[in-house]
């Protein structure tokens, strides 16, 4: 499984090695352009195509494949895909992806690009780095729990995990940060112009990302602050609403250079993963047109169109931010809203409108989260706050898992983390469910 970040690793030098061989405008434009003898802007480029690399491989490599089995939307079919599937984890499961927090394209190279930034006085550079800051980092409490992070990089020898809810509240302040810099105007904001392959350094993408992002953060801690639900439908109005923003991962489709699932299920690990049968009849039953875009004809892959090397992989989607719009409004009491969000993502996604009310509205809402979060942590993070769908699990007397150990290499460095037999098997905000948010009755999966 270690030849998934190594994959990660690649293609981060060959965009970079294509990034220096188109240099014509590419890499032009602020301190690159105005002063040849500065590498400063040069340094910043190289350190975000580094990012841009390891927070695409975070959102699509191993992560979400694990969870994506644990909610039952890919079955594990060959090898430890079998084992993990059957919730067999360990401190090997991540494949580490913890220590890619921290490292090379991680936290030590966003920090860096932070300061270059502010520097040269670019706050546009600085906004969008704050913003993959968030996002790693978010994504790294939704995963593991604490973290490592107030005292991350300043060479304190093991350094404490802060509490995950001060994690997110740290994600959002940085968030906060972020689209003040993003907002502001100056002479000197050049941002990472085309090297940025998700938004060519456009300001107002990166800023509809952001609101998303504190949505979507917002969400992942309602369960044990039901306020939080208010905050998230203050933020998704100015969030990603249209398919032309959504924050996505490009891909030449040339050798290392391609699409993580391609990767994955057509060059190393073909046959480890195949549809689960009960989300394929779930789309049947609905009539689902991305039944075809998901899977293939006989359902037994991977669609053709989503296995190109070329695929362009959404990561964070107008679908997610209209029905977390949908479920804020929902569950803050407006049931209009809700369901005016809920056609909305409908439309997006080929289907009929729908006109239901009360539990019957949460419940679509909630199963509309679960279709559409596909090839998505989302669908798992979903599946913990709200126990919904209902999951059976695939092992009589085990629960489905709620979190991912830390890497062994990071326990091994730091005397903080504790040992696998004494780590929670819950993180802070996601406490078992004693019912299914969309059914109201007894969850059998938590």
């Amino acid at each position: 499984m270690k030849i998934i970040n190594v994959q990660a690793r690649r293609a981060a030098a060959l965009l970079l090695l294509a990034g220096a061989a188109a240099c014509g405008d590419f890499l032009s434009g602020g301190e690159l352009s105005t002063d040849p003898n500065r590498p400063t802007q040069a340094t910043s480029t190289q350190l975000f195509i580094g990012i841009q690399s390891n927070i695409w491989a975070e959102l699509e490599s191993d992560p979400t494949r694990i969870t994506s089995m644990w909610v039952q939307q890919f079955t594990g079919t060959n090898f430890q895909y079998v084992n993990i599937y059957n919730y067999g984890v360990s401190e090997q499961t991540t494949n580490g992806f913890h220590a890619s927090l921290y490292g090379g394209g991680g936290l030590v190279d966003l920090r860096k690009l932070e300061a270059q930034s502010a520097a040269a006085g670019d706050s546009l550079f600085l906004g969008i780095a704050q913003v993959q800051e968030a996002l790693l980092m978010g994504t790294g409490a939704d995963l593991f729990g604490d973290l490592v992070y107030s005292q991350a990089l300043k060479g304190t020898p093991n350094p404490p995990l802060d509490p995950q809810l001060n994690v997110y509240d740290t994600v959002q302040a940085v968030l906060g940060r972020a689209l003040v810099n993003l907002s502001a105007a100056g002479p000197s904001n050049f941002g990472p112009g085309r090297a940025d392959l998700s938004y060519g350094g456009k300001a107002a993408k990166w800023i509809k990302l952001a609101h998303t992002l504190e949505a979507r953060f917002y969400l992942h801690t309602a369960e044990v602050r039901p306020g939080a639900y208010a905050q998230a439908l203050a933020e998704a109005p100015l969030g990603i609403t249209d398919t032309s923003d959504n924050f996505v991962a490009v891909f030449s489709g040339n050798s290392n250079e391609q699409n993580f699932w391609y990767q994955f299920d057509i060059v190393n690990r073909s046959g480890y993963l195949t549809p689960n049968t009960s989300f394929v009849s779930l789309l049947e039953s609905r009539h689902d047109p991305r039944l075809t875009s998901y899977f293939n004809a006989d359902d037994s892959d991977i669609s053709e169109l989503r296995l190109a090397p070329d695929f362009t992989q959404p990561l964070v989607t107008a679908n997610e931010n209209l029905l977390i719009w949908s479920e804020a409004a929902d569950r803050t009491g407006d049931q209009g809203t809700a369901l005016t969000k809920l056609n909305a993502e409908r439309e997006l996604a080929g289907l009929p409108p729908e006109a239901v009310a009360s539990q019957a509205l949460l419940a679509e809402i909630l199963t509309e989260k679960y279709v559409s979060d596909f090839q998505s942590l989302e669908a798992w993070n979903d599946y913990k706050r709200t126990c919904s769908p209902n999951l059976v699990p695939v092992v009589a007397g085990k629960k489905i898992p709620a979190r991912l150990f830390y890497d062994a290499s990071e326990r091994q460095t730091d005397s903080s983390i504790p040992l696998p037999t004494q780590q929670p098997t819950r993180n802070a905000n996601d406490p078992a469910n004693a019912v299914s948010d969309a059914t109201g009755v007894a969850c059998l999966g938590q």
